[in-house]
């Protein structure tokens, strides 16, 4: 499983509608809105979905982007 930690940039009006379409996908926990207009999210997901996630995140009505801050696929990685 990759682990992503990413920022959604939203409107300022918009921000909390995005954070609710943003958790109510089964791979996504948000943690809020910061300085009015950034919804945290942290995605869970196989690696090769992680792209595909995120670009359906982006697509969410209000959201102009996403930025990915961290991500980790450590236990994706063969020895």
């Amino acid at each position: 499983m990759a682990i992503a930690g990413f920022l959604i940039h939203t409107l300022p009006e918009q921000s909390k509608a995005v954070e609710a379409a943003a958790a109510a996908f089964p791979e996504i926990t948000t943690y809020g809105v910061h300085q009015n207009c950034y919804v945290v999210a942290v995605a869970e997901a196989p690696g090769l979905e992680m792209e595909n996630l995120l670009g359906r995140v982006q697509s969410l009505a209000g959201a102009l982007a996403t930025y990915v801050t961290s991500m980790t696929m450590e236990d994706e990685i063969e020895a």
